[in-house]
């Protein structure tokens, strides 16, 4: 009997998110609704093995370190953020009965679970390992004062507006996903029998061919992606919140071309990444100095035009000075 780690599933699927144009959390979903991967794979320590998908064009003035893989580190030099190739660490391939499953997976998550809302889903069919997912569905919230309620990184407070070198781009919505109460990667055998043991008779006494059990959340964000906005262009703000201090793997496709670029804002390194020469993210980590906890932002282009300066203008006014 196999089960999924209730927050790997979003997380490990960054690998292989890559379509330009889109936020960070755009992508995930894009991808997450494409392919689901099999829990197996990714039984690591919780919130391990992480894509950030970013990317930076780099002018000669801006002055970088030029190699396709970068790293993130602590002032102690433990790494936050390693960079890889996708081949280093390749993801298997499902079998035909498995991406059955996934697909009719996906079809229940996204059509019966509401915004800001998780749940268990167990599909009949194609399931002879009687695996168990938790998915959920981002809550989009439109109200600033509502969304800083709801998400708190000490000493780095939320920014109703941004501001670039020449405009300001103003709060229109974010998208929050908040951390689950129920872990299933921890529960004993026991436990994990019985509940599809549940799940199983749910289905059959429904006549469907799955079933879903709530999920309840935290009041403790994990991702969230906020819209900033001016005129016809739109700037994303992601923030992924990671708790258990372990290095993320950012791990990209070779094929598409891409080039990372380390540079320095207020003496903090940011990892740069340009794909194909025309779609670019800044990407850095602010890690807690009483918590130790790492706070990984991605600031990126959504729509619209918006140069190289500009960015680099806005993270200037996002990330503190470094104390060394």
């Amino acid at each position: 009997m196999s089960h999924n780690d209730p927050d790997h599933d979003l997380k490990t699927l960054f690998q292989k998110v890559e379509p330009s144009g889109t936020t960070l959390q755009d992508r995930i979903m894009s991808q997450i609704n494409k392919e689901s991967v099999p829990k197996e794979r990714f039984i690591v320590k919780h919130r391990i093995g992480i894509l950030l998908v970013v990317g930076l064009l780099l002018t000669a003035s801006t002055g970088f370190a030029a190699m396709n893989y970068q790293s993130l580190f602590t002032d102690n030099g433990d790494v936050l953020l390693e960079e890889k190739p996708l081949s280093a660490d390749p993801v298997p391939h499902p079998s035909e009965q498995e991406q059955k499953r996934m697909e009719r997976m996906n079809e229940i998550w996204m059509n019966e679970i509401k915004p800001g809302e998780a749940a268990m889903i167990y599909v009949v069919p194609n399931n002879p390992e009687h695996i168990v997912d938790i998915r959920a569905n981002p809550l989009i919230v439109e109200n600033f004062e509502k969304l800083n309620q709801m998400l708190h990184v000490p000493g780095m407070p939320l920014s109703q507006e941004l501001t670039g070198a020449s405009r300001k781009y103003a709060f229109q919505k974010a998208s929050v996903r908040m951390e689950y109460k129920q872990d299933l990667y921890e529960l004993s055998d026991e436990k994990r029998e019985a509940l599809v043991q549940e799940l199983r008779l749910q289905a059959q006494t429904s006549g469907q061919d799955h079933a879903l059990m709530p999920v309840p959340v935290t009041d403790q964000f994990w991702l969230t992606s906020l819209t900033y906005v001016s005129g016809q262009n739109e700037i994303s703000l992601s923030i992924m919140n990671n708790k258990d201090n372990e290095p993320l793997i950012a791990s990209y496709d070779e094929d598409l071309n891409t080039t990372s670029r380390k540079i320095k804002i207020h003496g903090q390194d940011v990892i740069a990444r340009t794909y194909g020469g025309d779609f670019t993210e800044l990407m850095w980590v602010y890690q807690d100095p009483e918590t130790k906890y790492a706070y990984h932002y991605t600031l990126g282009v959504r729509e619209g035009v918006v140069p190289l300066e500009e960015l680099i203008h806005i993270a200037e006014r996002l990330i503190p000075a470094s104390d060394q």
